[in-house]
Order: C-alpha cells, then structure tokens, then sequence
C-alpha cells in the first residue's frame, strides 16, 4: 500500500537541483551539506557539501553522520508516539556547530539538510517552501 502525503504528493518528480540552488542562494557559505535518504534501505546521495567540508568529512565520515540521520529519523516510531497530531514533516535538531533539518517526503524517503549554527530555520515556513521548489509548486 503506498502512503499518500499531501505535502508531497503533487504528481511532479522531485528537483533535487532546484532545491540545492534555492538553498545555496538563501543559505550561501551557512550551507554544509544536503544529502537525501532512502529509509528502507540506508541508500543515500550527496546532493551538495560545501568544498572546505569535502576534506573534513571523508567519505567514511559523511557516510556515518548520514546513516546515523537515517536511524535518528526513525518516522514509524515518531508517528506512533504522536499518532494524534498526524504525519511527521520534519525534524530539526540544533548542535553547537550545526542544524540539521529532517524533511520527510513520504516513502521513507527523506532529506538531510544541514546548515551552519546561527543560520535561521523557520517553522513551518522554511519545510513548505523546500517542498514547492522540489516540487515546482507556487511559492507561498
């Protein structure tokens, strides 16, 4: 059975280049990295890291930061926690030196995105309009 989410479901595929580009453009240097996950089967694409990380991330270390995303975004059990308030969009979580931002796209795909400490992430602003540029919806 495939899961229908309406903040997703829009018939149009995802621009995963547009939204990199939307996100360089608001973020610039404050942009880290953006990585999008396949839950089900810890698959997953860099879709942008900002060049100084290149080196301070190796390819080891960026692929344990991502599978440790991937099992910290853990939607069943979040659902079933909060099964009252309805499917999870997101989740954000504020380190010393970053904020990592969890969009779930439904499918148990998903996206990282992560941006340097002290760039603003607003709810739930900043998750719909990741979603109309991935999408190619009207911007709000």
């Amino acid at each position: 059975m495939t899961e229908v989410h309406p903040h997703t479901d829009t018939g149009s595929p995802a621009d995963y280049d547009a939204l990199v580009a939307f996100l360089q453009e608001r973020y610039a240097e404050e942009l880290r990295w953006v990585a999008t996950f396949q839950t089900t089967t810890y698959r997953y694409d860099v879709r942008y890291i900002r060049s100084d990380l290149k080196t301070e991330l190796s390819t080891h270390d960026l692929d344990t930061v991502i599978h440790r995303s991937i099992a910290l975004f853990n939607r069943p059990y979040l659902e079933k926690v909060y099964t009252h308030l309805g499917h999870v969009r997101s989740f954000v979580l504020q380190h010393e030196r970053a904020t990592a931002v969890h969009l779930y796209l439904g499918g148990g795909e998903g996206i990282v995105i992560k941006v340097r400490r002290g760039a603003s992430v607003t709810l739930p602003d900043f998750v719909d309009e990741c979603l109309d540029v991935l999408y190619d919806r009207p911007r709000r």
